[in-house]
């Protein structure tokens, strides 16, 4: 096994880590409005019939929620840097094409 495969399956793995957190963020911030917007008041068999009211909390609740997961996809789908080169005296160079 080559390193460039395990570098390669490590970026796959952190798309895909992205990809899942930016779409249950997605579906968070909709709940939240959904939530909002009064929509779920009737829809007991997620949430239980157990409770009343409350809606405000649980729409800010999902929105935080939400963009917390979006937060964290972007960060774990941005790149790192490439490295830059270095010279005979282990410096990095800055080279010019």
């Amino acid at each position: 096994m080559s390193s460039a495969g395990a570098v390669g399956s490590g970026a796959s793995s952190k798309r895909t880590l992205a990809l899942v957190l930016g779409i249950i963020g997605a579906l968070a911030i909709i709940v939240g409005i959904l939530y909002a917007a009064g929509a779920l008041n009737s829809v007991h068999f997620l949430v239980g019939n157990h409770t009343k009211g409350h809606h405000d909390v649980r729409a800010a609740t999902a929105f935080v929620v939400g963009i917390a997961l979006l937060i964290l996809a972007w960060f774990a789908g941005r790149g790192r840097p490439a490295a830059r080169p270095l010279n005979r005296h282990g410096l990095t160079c800055i080279c010019h094409a």
